[in-house]
């Protein structure tokens, strides 16, 4: 992979932090400045040039981001990240009780606490356990993958039960969306939330794919202007989805960033990706087998430490002097680390830049902190 394509990116810093915010190509960057300098008018509103090139591009864009997660257009909404696409869902539907996994991040977690809705808490996925539990009006909320150890789970079987069932399924694709190959055909759920900063787009940017089967039963968690096609004093009629979900001004700039971070992401092609994370996370792991640390890893591109020799955040601070750039903590899934010996983990997690380089580096800093 070409790491001069990132300006973030050089011989000083080693960068092992994608799980909580990508870096972004050359090319990203001049998309959102295009708008800015060319175009930067209202999307659908004005009829003047500027404005029907913005949405032109805007609309570009979601076809492409749609195009990648193997939807169409009309069952993709622009949302601000993962965080509003699940809150979208919890508060557009009525659910009888919501199935989370201990690892749910918490932003798919404390919007069910704040509305009341009864949670089911599994360790891990019970599939078995679903298959005799789940009934009408349930929604299973999971992750795809784990941002603490990499773990995938088996969303199709998953969504495949939750049919069955007529439960609804809500996938949170924020740690899978950018790392290899991903259709919501073939996982086939109700809904996938996906975040635009970890897959080397903008901030402030992501989308929720919601299935056309379940698009008359959500309601819209924001109401406004661009969402109307009319109003009177006392009411109003919304546009279908996905425009009448997205009221108020667009961000333009950062969408049609996304989506050329799509194609950037399609020029590599998303199973060398996924190959190339899966072999430094084997050289990573065997690695560090032979340190004083406990490993927590079950899939490619996210590996968890904790040092027997001093805390985790202590490590991080170490690392940070020395130019490699990893974090520590919970990582947004407290409830995982209630009743271990250890109340955090340092995390390496790496993306399409990173480099066997990238991975010595830590490894060195690594065993001599495993050393002491």
């Amino acid at each position: 992979m070409n790491e001069k394509d990132f300006p973030c990116l050089n011989d000083e810093l080693v960068y092992l932090d994608s799980a909580c915010m990508s870096f972004r190509p050359q090319r990203v960057i001049e998309k959102v400045q295009d708008y800015y300098t060319d175009y930067s008018g209202c999307s659908g509103r004005s009829g003047h040039s500027i404005s029907r090139r913005a949405e032109q591009e805007l609309e570009n864009a979601r076809a492409k981001i749609a195009s990648f997660i193997g939807a169409s257009k009309s069952e993709l909404m622009f949302t601000s990240g993962t965080t509003e696409a699940i809150n979208t869902v919890a508060q557009g539907l009525d659910f009888e009780r919501v199935f989370l996994t201990e690892k749910e991040h918490n932003s798919n977690r404390a919007v069910w606490q704040e509305l009341g809705v009864e949670t089911v808490n599994m360790a891990d996925l019970d599939l078995e356990f679903l298959e005799k539990t789940l009934g009408e009006k349930d929604l299973v909320s999971v992750l795809h993958v784990s941002n603490l150890d990499g773990e995938i789970l088996d969303v199709e079987t998953l969504c495949k039960i939750s049919r069955e069932k007529q439960a609804y399924t809500l996938i949170d694709a924020a740690q899978s969306i950018s790392h290899g190959p991903f259709s919501v055909r073939e996982i086939d759920a109700d809904f996938v939330a996906f975040s635009g900063h970890k897959m080397l787009g903008p901030t402030g940017t992501g989308g929720l794919y919601v299935a056309e089967r379940v698009q008359e039963e959500l309601e819209p968690l924001k109401y406004g202007g661009g969402a109307v096609i009319d109003s009177s004093l006392s009411t109003n009629s919304r546009e279908d989805f996905p425009h009448g979900f997205e009221p108020g001004l667009k961000n333009i700039a950062g969408f049609t960033g996304l989506g050329a971070a799509v194609d950037y992401l399609e020029s590599i092609g998303m199973r060398k990706v996924l190959e190339h994370e899966e072999e430094l996370t084997v050289h990573l792991v065997s690695e560090l087998e032979s340190m004083n640390v406990k490993i927590f890893n079950k899939g490619p591109g996210i590996v968890s430490v904790v040092p027997e020799s001093m805390s985790s955040n202590e490590a991080a601070e170490i690392m940070d002097l020395k130019g490699i750039k990893v974090r520590s903590g919970q990582h947004c899934v407290h409830p995982w680390f209630k009743n271990k010996d250890f109340d955090s983990t340092l995390r390496v997690s790496l993306h399409l830049y990173n480099s066997k380089r990238d991975v010595e580096a830590f490894l060195k800093v690594m065993r001599s902190i495993s050393a002491l």
